[in-house]
């Protein structure tokens, strides 16, 4: 008898994406803010988080740590630029919130907000402490 992956326990490769984690990388309570394009609107926020899930496994949202660089010059570059609105949160909000800050990626600005629960996750991003601006930069 023939090995079949599909049919085994072991699964098919390629399934789920591995996340590149950057180890040591923390943000740092209410010193450090994260930014995010868009508002916090469920839909999309789920939306986003099922995408993750699909790809790596996990729930999460990609945000922008506010670091190195001010948010008047993150807001021109992509992927921020192609917002008209964006969401800011201080670090500690969201852990106090009881949601994961994980620093993810090559770019050393990027984290993912994330949760074990879709809709409970969701739901305390939502409640979290947070300010909406206007991105003067804004670029269809």
């Amino acid at each position: 008898m023939r090995f079949n992956p599909a049919t085994s326990r072991v699964g098919n490769i390629g399934q789920v994406k591995l996340r590149y984690i950057r180890g040591g990388d923390v943000l740092h309570d209410d010193e450090d803010v994260v930014v995010r394009g868009g508002e916090l609107d469920p839909i999309v926020l789920r939306r986003d988080a099922q995408r993750n899930h699909e790809i790596y496994g996990v729930y999460a949202i990609s945000v922008f740590a506010v670091r190195d660089i001010t948010l008047d010059e993150m807001a021109q570059h992509a992927p921020l630029v192609r917002f008209d609105r964006l969401t800011l949160v201080k670090a500690g909000v969201i852990q106090a919130a009881g949601l994961k800050l994980e620093a993810t990626g090559r770019n050393p600005r990027h984290f993912d907000i994330s949760f074990d629960q879709l809709d409970d996750g969701i739901e305390r991003l939502c409640h979290c402490d947070h300010v909406v601006v206007d991105n003067p930069y804004h670029e269809d």
